[in-house]
């Protein structure tokens, strides 16, 4: 996979998310660090973020022009897990709830 790299990041709004189900003694990354990551790999607009607990990672997605990326950040290093190109209909689902975690029934990148 390449890696994009973009002169400058805008960073949108992200709506506050919970994770009061993961171990409270656990030391995690916030948000903001896991959007800044997601950045510095891909992206100028950040579309959301969400806690993937399966995988003690935060799902970063952005958006850079048409194209939409899920950026995974390890939620207690900070380092980038992987990126991948997503469709906007996928990211939207992701984002909503109606597809959880990849592989699953929806998933939309098969």
């Amino acid at each position: 996979m390449k890696k994009l790299i973009l002169g400058s990041a805008l960073l949108a709004s992200v709506g506050a998310f919970s994770v009061s189900s993961y171990a409270a003694d656990a030391k995690m990354i916030t948000e903001e660090a896991a959007i800044k990551a997601a950045l510095a790999e891909v992206g100028v607009e950040v579309l959301g973020i969400r806690f993937d607990e399966p995988d003690t990672q935060w799902d970063v997605f952005v958006r850079s022009g048409e194209q939409a990326y899920e950026v995974e950040v390890d939620a207690v290093s900070g380092k980038i897990v992987a990126a991948e190109k997503e469709s906007l209909a996928e990211i939207q689902a992701e984002l909503s709830g109606d597809l959880s975690h990849e592989g699953v029934a929806g998933d939309t990148d098969k």
